[in-house]
């Protein structure tokens, strides 16, 4: 699994654009399902978000959005994330993942 970790202040927007790639090439997502989901622990716990996905199968992309309204009622800290993408064979790999970090902010 590739690592990307993140970095986020508490009420921003989250979105990231991830390219899956599988031997260098952009992996076709045609028919594939995505799942991704911040947790309080790499090993579960509490479910911190169910973001948002939306592929775009032939360049091998996966858009995630978290909406402000979400994050604002986040708590400071670090967190674990990956995404599970299911094949239209229903077979699942986790392609990436690692911390989400949300920071505390000054301005309201």
């Amino acid at each position: 699994m590739e690592i990307h970790d993140f970095e986020l202040h508490r009420g921003a927007t989250f979105h990231k654009v991830m390219r899956i790639k599988r031997n260098g090439e952009p992996l076709d997502l045609t028919g594939y399902e995505a799942k991704c989901q911040v947790r309080e622990h790499p090993d579960g716990g509490e479910l911190l978000a169910e973001v948002s996905t939306e592929i775009i199968p032939a360049a091998g992309r996966v858009d995630l959005l978290i909406p402000s309204s979400v994050t604002s009622e986040f708590e400071s800290g670090v967190y674990a994330w990956d995404i599970r993408l299911t094949s239209p064979a229903s077979i699942a790999e986790y392609y990436v993942g690692g911390k989400f970090t949300v920071l505390p902010v000054v301005t309201e």
